[in-house]
């Protein structure tokens, strides 16, 4: 069967980086459905928005569509489905994601040109619908229960997708991982214990090398983030993973994301050692009464004693704020301001609590009688939040200046590199260009080349010391060994559209312009999205 699997971010995300980007779910189901022998095409209209959207597809004629629903792009989406119903009304229009998994009555009810809603996971469930044929079923029979994939493993990476895609560049798509699904715990602002039951299902370590191993060698990805709730979970399986990356010489830099009480010292060493650069930390207050109301199970120590292995280790440290809680108040903000000023995150998220179907804050208010299903149907907002007061955004930017205001207290400095090199060793390469990086910073060149050249020599087939080299050079104004460090880039991961336009970049600024559109348009096949590749190309022609 011809299908369309299809996003669309809300039109005033569509410049939002994040928001603006395929659900890495989405682009499971289609190499699921690609692997099944279906014709599949991929799209993100998140540029272009409905109307062209809903041109593009009339053009296709798919027999079915499928719909990524999420809060904050349900309008849209509904308008889309309405849309290409208009225009293709023998097409199916099947909405799944978390909003449709929550509310599908209410969808089926309201939003007409929906035949089905799938709840749960979709690659077996949108499977079997196809496979019945694009037919609507009676009305007791339109929403569909996925059942629970426990052998992840058995699915298709979505990078292994190989039909037509549309708006997707995979050089930033395709660097975004999910090795699990679900969640053990139970925090009240999450709907990831409704979704998943608390139960998590694993991709294996050596699945999760071979997807990274595949996108470096396929599209030169050399950064990944693995957006798992809780990549350190399973710490046996993390140890595992970072010895792979290091067995098979992926150089490969990375973050993601955990918990507080799941990590440990020794795991932060091996994760830097195989590249990790960055970790998330699910803080959320630094109130223990709050942290109780959010059913964190975790405490202010173990908040402290997260952070402190994180710093040890060298790694760059953030953390996710929430502010707005009921019951919340100033005195707990500014106890998670004091925690801010012990931890020394180097970044962070502040977010106010937000209602989303699925989650207990949400069926709590409802059983109270603050809200109602009906309001995402009358309200176009994005979020509907647990506190409406003035106080609650004053409390937000207070946390955000205070992560702002530390910054130059929890950044890395030469004492902090010497500390990390006693806990990780002398022969971590990442201690070395983060160190490299802090000189850059401030233009001391030649103390930068002295770590970037202490990783090459360590490491001659990575990449990052040489790209790293390469703009210590392009910066100094020495184009002509900048162009040579950008060449082993290319030699190294030819692939990488970045070596190619750092190339070009250092082969114009030498007047050697027949070069450098060679390297231009290499680095335009391999990537047409960037606007640098783009700009640069339009001066050499």
């Amino acid at each position: 069967m011809k299908a369309l699997i299809a996003y669309l971010s809300d039109y005033r995300d569509r410049n939002d980086y994040f928001l603006s980007l395929m659900p890495v779910g989405a682009l499971s189901i289609a190499a699921s459905l690609e692997a099944r022998g279906h014709e599949i095409v991929l799209a993100n209209y998140s540029k272009e928005g409905v109307r062209s959207a809903a041109a593009h597809i009339q053009s296709l004629k798919p027999e079915a569509v499928g719909l990524s629903v999420y809060t904050h792009n349900r309008t849209d989406s509904f308008r889309l489905a309405a849309e290409i119903r208009k225009r293709l009304p023998k097409t199916l229009i099947v909405a799944g994601g978390p909003h449709a998994a929550f509310l599908g009555e209410e969808i089926l009810r309201r939003v007409k040109a929906i035949d089905y809603v799938v709840r749960g996971e979709g690659e077996l469930a949108l499977a079997d619908l196809l496979e019945r044929g694009a037919k609507r079923a009676p009305a007791a029979d339109r929403i569909i229960t996925g059942g629970r994939i426990n052998k992840l493993d058995a699915l298709p990476a979505p990078s292994r997708f190989g039909g037509v895609m549309r708006g997707i560049d995979p050089n930033e798509q395709f660097k975004y991982l999910i090795t699990s699904r679900g969640c053990p715990h139970r925090c009240v602002f999450c709907c990831s214990p409704k979704l998943w039951g608390r139960e998590t299902a694993f991709h294996s370590a050596g699945h999760i090398a071979d997807e990274i191993e595949y996108c470096v060698k396929t599209y030169g990805i050399i950064y990944f983030s693995i957006r798992d709730d809780n990549f350190t979970l399973r710490r046996k399986r993390v140890l595992e993973f970072c010895r792979l990356l290091r067995e098979r010489k992926l150089y490969i830099m990375w973050n993601c994301q955990s918990r507080v009480d799941t990590l440990d010292e020794e795991m932060l060493v091996e994760m830097k050692r195989a590249g990790l650069e960055h970790i998330q930390l699910g803080v959320e207050s630094g109130s223990k009464r709050v942290l109780s109301m959010y059913d964190k199970r975790t405490t202010v120590a173990d908040i402290e004693r997260a952070s402190a292995a994180v710093r040890r280790a060298g790694v760059y440290l953030a953390f996710y704020l929430m502010a707005g809680m009921r019951g919340e108040r100033a005195s707990d903000i500014g106890k998670t301001v004091e925690l801010i000023r012990r931890t020394l995150p180097g970044d962070g998220m502040v977010s106010p609590v937000a209602l989303y179907p699925g989650t207990a804050l949400y069926d709590e208010a409802r059983e109270r009688g603050d809200i109602d299903d009906d309001i995402w149907f009358r309200s176009k907002e994005n979020g509907i939040y647990l506190r409406g007061e003035a106080e609650v955004g004053r409390w937000i930017q207070r946390l955000a200046n205070e992560l702002g205001a530390i910054r130059e207290r929890s950044w890395y400095r030469e004492r902090d590199f010497r500390a990390h090199r006693r806990v990780v060793g002398d022969g971590c390469w990442v201690t070395d260009i983060l160190e490299g990086d802090y000189y850059l910073d401030g233009e001391l060149y030649d103390r930068a080349l002295e770590r970037y050249r202490a990783a090459a020599d360590r490491h001659p087939g990575n990449p990052w010391p040489f790209l790293r080299m390469g703009k210590a050079r392009f910066m100094s104004e020495s184009y002509a060994e900048a162009e040579r460090d950008f060449a082993s880039v290319t030699n190294i991961v030819p692939p990488y559209y970045g070596g190619w336009l750092k190339r070009a970049e250092s082969l114009l600024a030498l007047g050697r312009r027949e070069e450098a559109r060679e390297c231009a348009e290499r680095a335009g096949r391999l990537n047409p999205y960037d606007f640098r590749i783009r700009n640069i190309r339009k001066i050499l022609r």
